[in-house]
This record gives C-alpha cells, structure tokens and sequence, in this order.
C-alpha cells in the first residue's frame, strides 16, 4: 500500500478552537491507508526551534481533537511547563482498540502506524525530543495510550490514561510486555469503564487492581504506599488516594490515583468556576487533582531507554 506523508505548510488560528488568538498551532496532516489523517500541534512560545518534549492528548469516544484541547486545559500546563502538546484525530471519533474496528477502505485503521509516522516527523524536523515522548487520554483514550506503551515501546516514554484500565484483548497483545512507567487515574463509580471490569460482546475490559497489577509484574514492583490527598473542594463528594509502587525496575514506576466516588471524567482542580454543590449521587469528578499537571510530573522523570 502506498501511504505517502503530507504535511500542510500553514497553521490554524487558535481562535478556530477557542483560544486566544497570540499563538498559532499547526495542523499537520498525513496520507495514510488512503485518506488524510490530522492532528492539532501546539508549541509553546520560545520552544520554536529546539526539540522539545511532547505530551500526545487523546480524546474519548465520539469526540473531537479541538474540543478535548480545550476542554482538557493541557495546553495551559504545557504552556507553564515548557512542552508540546499533540492532539491526533481518530477515524469515526473511535481508536483501534478492538483491532477490526473502525475501518478504512474494508481494512481496519492502522492507528499505530499513523501515530508512527507523525512523531518520526517530528523528530526529523527538530520539534519533538526523541527521547521525552509521552501519551495521555480519556476513556477510550486511555485504551489507546496502553496501545501505544505495548506498540511503539522505542518512542512512548511513558502513559498516563484516566479513566479506564486495560482491555484483555491488549493485555494478550502486549506479551511479553514491555517494561514502562504508567500511571493511572480511575474513579471507583465510573459508569462507563467500570472500575472492577466488564465483559461485553466486543471483549473483556479487566479490573483497575488488574491492570495496575499487570504494570506492577511487568515492571518488577515490589511493594506499594497509598498516600491520601488533600480535599480542596467541601461540595465535592470524592476523594482522592495516591497509590505508588516500590521497588521498581530502574527508571519504572507505577501510581494510581484513585478516586473513591469518582466517575467518569477528566479531573480538574477546584476552583472559583466549579465550587457549585454537587449533587447526592456518585461518580462526581474530583477537584482535588489537575489531570495535566500530575501526568506531567510524573511524565518529566522519564526518558525512553
């Protein structure tokens, strides 16, 4: 199959997506199996120039790439922080985490080779960092960064997924797996990627204390701390629990956040904006976390071997 890369040679206001209008972000766009496959870059300003390290930011289900970029609040962190945010667009608002679908041309989307061949061309034209790559992403997601760690282990750094573990097609996969820092963010009333697993007509998604201790095996863990976090938020009906792993292979790790009442959501802090009083029910999203900022601190200690 001929897949040849394209790359636009012009950017997209940022207003178009509802940012301000004092940077500009890139659309790049690729030809892969046949169609054009794009994603939002978004450079800080002062990292022009230099390869930087960059964060890939996926969306869930049904999504669209500008709308998680803004309702994420990632570029904010990576404005702060120095680094470069990608936001890929999925074929049908859907990842292959299922491996038949979606589909392109009557064959199944190959989105480990699109993702392959943007960060390749990234790293060829000085902007990534080969070394500082790192995935994050909401529900569906977060499947495809475990994708991603199992599939692209010589580019993915480390993960960051919330709000889903992993399903046991990737599990299978993965074998014999590949050793990667991964942190996780999961609340215990989500009822959509439920905590403790489903099993469904498409397949198994396994239990959060599954995939964590899949993570743990892989990477040679030998012990665990849970530490409580503060509550910031007194409307807010969650609460959050740091649980870090010990005794790691070097330069491994293992964390969850867990969130206890948490449900299906991207966790953001607690703030003038969002103190209104939740209401009596569970799988409130917590205010005690900015899902971003913990990805990024734990993202900024790891480099691909």
């Amino acid at each position: 199959m001929c897949r040849t890369l394209l790359r636009l040679p012009f950017t997209i206001l940022l207003s178009l997506f509802g940012f301000s209008a004092a940077q500009a972000d890139e659309l790049l766009s690729y030809k892969w199996q046949g169609v054009d496959r794009t994603a939002i870059l978004h450079v800080p300003k002062g990292l022009e120039g230099q390869p930087a390290p960059v964060v890939i930011v996926m969306y869930g289900s049904g999504d669209k790439a500008a709308n998680f970029q803004k309702n994420s609040g990632a570029d904010v962190v990576a404005d702060s922080e120095n680094f470069i945010t990608l936001y890929p667009e999925a074929i049908d608002g859907a990842w292959n985490i299922r491996a038949k679908r979606p589909v392109i041309n009557g064959e199944p989307v190959d989105d480990v080779g699109f993702f392959r061949t943007m960060l390749d061309d990234l790293v060829n034209r000085n902007i990534a960092d080969e070394k500082r790559i790192y995935a994050t992403g909401f529900s569906f997601g977060a499947l495809m960064s475990y994708t991603l760690a199992c599939s692209l282990p010589d580019r993915i750094a480390a993960i960051a997924p919330v709000a889903s573990a992993m399903n046991e097609s990737q599990v299978e996969n993965c074998k014999p797996g590949h050793p990667k820092p991964v942190m996780m963010i999961n609340g215990t009333s989500d009822d959509v990627q439920l905590y403790d697993g489903y099993i469904r007509s498409f397949g198994r998604l396994t239990s959060v204390p599954e995939t964590t201790e899949y993570w743990r095996r892989i990477n040679s863990c030998t012990g665990v701390g849970v530490t409580p976090l503060p509550h910031l938020n007194p409307h807010d009906l969650t609460r959050a629990s740091l649980f870090q792993w010990s005794g790691c292979a070097p330069g491994k790790a293992v964390q969850l956040y867990r969130i206890e009442n948490g449900g299906h959501c991207w966790p953001r802090l607690a703030s003038a904006n969002n103190e209104t009083e939740d209401e009596p029910r569970f799988g409130g999203c917590s205010n005690d976390i900015e899902a971003t900022e913990e990805a990024w601190k734990f993202f900024k200690q790891f480099r691909v071997d």
